[in-house]
Formats: C-alpha cells, structure tokens, sequence
C-alpha cells in the first residue's frame, strides 16, 4: 500500500466525524559522513519518518504527532483526537480550510544523483578537505550529511500532494593550532554542490589568524563584518520572530500591522523568504494547509512590504495566505531567508580594507532571548573573531558575545558583499542565501 493510501484510508476513518482533517507525512533516507583529523570516521545511514495530524470541528482542533508512518498508528491517534475535541475551547483565530495555488515540483529540488553517486559525494568531501590543508590548516572535523526527503499531504476535501526533495550539506571546521574556522556548503544537487570551495573558506581564516596576537576589548559598539554564517543565523531569527503574522496578533513581535509599506528598517537592507525557489535548502512545494508556496519579498529597500501568513493569521488580517504554514498550522514560519546583496568585496582582505577598523566575527551558536518582544538577544561568538585596524588583521579576540537587538540589525545595517552563498549548519535557525559578509554599523558587542 502507498503512503497516500495509508494516509486516505486514515482521513476516510473521521469523515463524517469531524469537519476537517489533515495528514502530512515526512520519509527522508539520509546519510551522514563524521570526519576527524583528515580522515570519515564514522558513516550512519537513516530513514526518518514524521506524520503530523489536525483534526477539526466545531471551531475547535487539536494536533498530533507520530514518528512512523504506520497505518494502524496513524488511525487510532485520530480516533483519540476525536474522543478529545470536545473537551477543547472554541480557537478565536478558526478559520474553515481553503486551497491557495495549485502546488507542484519545484524545478531543481530533486536530484537523483544525490541517492545514487555515493562515490562522488566522498570524492567532494576529500577535495574540502585537501583544500583546507592547502590553504594551511593542519586537521579538520565536521560531518557531510545527503538523502532524500518524500513529502505527502492528503485532507478531507480529497486534496493530495506529494513532493521530492534532495540535499546535501558540509560542515567543516579548521584547525591550525588553537585557533579554529568553520565553513558551509549546502546545495540541493550534487552538480551545485563545491564543498571545496567551504574547504578552501575555513583553512585561509584559520591562516589568516595565525601568528596574531590575543587582544582583550572593551564592552561597547563597534561597526562589524559578519560572516554569511552569522549573518545568515540572525537575519533567519529575525524574519522567523518578528515578521510573521500570529507574532504581530499576539504581540510578540516588535512590528505592529500598520507598519505594513512603513519604514522600518536601513534603506539598504532587503529580506525575503525563498520558499518557492527549488534551488535553496530549506524549500517545498506546499505547505501544511495544502497551499502553494511562493517566495516573498519582506523588507524592500528597509520598508516593510509582506508578512508571513498562514490560513488563520490571513483570515484575521483580511488577505490570502502566503503559504507559510511550515511545520505547524499555527505560527507561519520561513523556510530560507534571503538577505540581498550590496557593493562590498567578497574578498576578506579588500572587505577589511572597505572596512577600515572594527570588528571581523565568522561563526555564532547558542543565541538567547532576553525579550521577545524588543527583540534583545545574545549569542556566543565562535571560531575565528579578529580585532581590524586600518584596514588588516590586528589580532585575534576570544570570549566575546554579540549583545543587542533586532532593531540595531534592522537598523544599522550598512552594506554587504555583492556575491551570494547558501549556508545552514546545525545551530543555524533557518538555511539562509547570505552574501559573503554584512556590514553592520555599532553592533554592541561584550566579554563572555
């Protein structure tokens, strides 16, 4: 049996019973590839399966969700939803279940190489590995991760849906001494898939480092280039906190609706969700409301032009949904965040040299709220960090943490670099197309 026939068999047990239900269902055959000191020293292969389910009556609903795709499973969970509807509260924010767009493969998400050229993927991975050595680093670690991941979507109105995606990803880190660099490349075919080029990225930072002093600064605000990785991690936090519509009704968000066309940010700075574009990790043809995606233009320019909706947020606002009901059918949420490209180099001398003095910070992880709402956070800076001082490397800083708000990075945002790169690693929020490096004007930065 197919798993759309285990999924129209299950929403065949509640009709009748409900006024709507919904089954998405996740099948990814994936693989990983542990590397340490030059050498894969672990490889794990898995097949992950994921089934969630919403059930509907009454203005009142409930969510579930199963870790098999297992018909027998799937069919008494709904029956306990059911038993446990009528003990809920009415949703104020219930709207009955419309279809946005007709959803279909997105051209260039799947590739079949990918499943198939197990060979080629290992060769890539040597050819990062050799050009971190190259470019002077003397160990790496990290992991290279590929697979397949099969969607399916099936509701009470006898929508069915089904989509295909591949991806494939390295994280590698440099070392050279005690100091250490990590680098990215993440693609959705193996054609596009340079993970030489991430090699070569982490094994000059960690040269670059090399020989420099260790420097101590003050607490305070500095203009700094962020690397795509960090860069890539706050912007995806920012559009996933801030710009999505169940954010702004419940305030939670530090933009209300009527900055809708506003000004709300630097007029160099340019955002948008690339959830309709195959070609990016991280996008899907339909989303957990059976609606087509499309990618979305949020900041243009610094003003305020879209925010992400699902069914429910776009009721309430009187608009269409954007097709932003990603794994939930609650909060809308991104899935690869854009941020748009300036006139800085992508070559981290000159960058240092447009730069002048201040800060250099290539990776970030553990990054925490301290308000929601005013949108103040902290994160830890990781991996190569350098102090700049007329225009090159002037030493090399430990235990430092980025310390602000959303309304700095909104805000103070000055320039970026004119070339582009996908990035997404495991402390990444949401996969990201950053360029090279973002310059950010009085960045408060602090001792850890």
């Amino acid at each position: 049996m197919s798993v759309l026939e285990v999924l129209n068999n299950a929403i065949n047990g509640v009709k009748g019973l409900v006024d709507e239900c919904i089954i998405v269902a996740r099948n990814v055959r994936w693989s990983m590839i542990r590397f340490a000191n030059n050498e894969p020293t672990i490889i794990n292969n898995w097949l992950t399966q994921e089934v969630s389910l919403y059930v509907a009556k009454s203005r009142r609903y409930i969510t579930a969700s199963l870790t098999s795709i297992n018909a027998r499973d799937i069919s008494d969970e709904l029956q306990r939803m059911v038993k446990r509807l009528e003990n809920l509260p009415e949703d104020e924010l219930y709207t009955g279940l419309t279809h946005v767009g007709k959803p279909s493969q997105l051209p260039g998400s799947y590739d079949k190489n990918v499943e198939v050229d197990v060979g080629r993927i290992v060769d890539k991975l040597n050819n990062a590995i050799n050009a971190s050595l190259s470019e002077g680093s003397s160990r790496n670690a990290g992991a290279l991760t590929f697979g397949v991941e099969e969607r399916y979507y099936v509701d009470t109105t006898g929508l069915e849906l089904e989509d295909k995606l591949s991806f494939v990803t390295l994280t590698i880190r440099a070392f050279l001494d005690d100091v250490s660099a990590t680098s990215v490349s993440v693609s959705r075919t193996l054609s596009e898939f340079k993970p030489e080029n991430a090699g070569r990225e982490a094994g000059s930072l960690v040269a670059l480092a090399k020989g420099l002093p260790e420097e101590r600064i003050d607490n305070g605000r500095y203009d700094v280039l962020l690397g795509p990785l960090v860069a890539g991690h706050l912007y995806g936090l920012l559009v996933s906190t801030w710009f999505n519509a169940y954010s702004i009704i419940t305030e939670m968000s530090g933009v209300t609706r009527d900055d809708v066309g506003k000004q709300v940010a630097s007029e160099k700075l340019t955002l948008e969700d690339l959830s309709g574009e195959g070609s990016v990790v991280g996008s899907e043809a339909f989303d957990y409301e059976g609606n087509a995606t499309t990618n979305l233009t949020i900041l243009n320019g610094g003003v305020l032009t879209s925010i992400l909706h699902n069914n429910r947020t776009a009721a309430r606002f009187g608009v269409t949904s954007t097709g932003h009901a990603v794994n939930n059918w609650v909060r809308p949420s991104p899935r690869h965040v854009r941020i748009g490209a300036g006139s800085l180099s992508s070559d981290v001398d000159t960058v240092m040299r447009e730069l002048g003095s201040g800060l250099l910070i290539t990776n970030n992880w553990y990054t925490r709220f301290q308000n929601i709402k005013e949108g103040l956070f902290s994160t830890v800076v990781r991996d190569v960090a350098l102090l700049i001082r007329d225009g090159r490397p002037a030493a090399r800083l430990r235990g430092l943490r980025i310390a602000d708000s959303f309304k700095t990075l909104l805000r103070n945002f000055t320039d970026s670099s004119k070339d582009m790169r996908q990035v997404y690693w495991w402390d990444m929020p949401i996969p990201a197309s950053s360029p090279f490096y973002v310059l950010i004007g009085g960045l408060n930065i602090t001792k850890g």
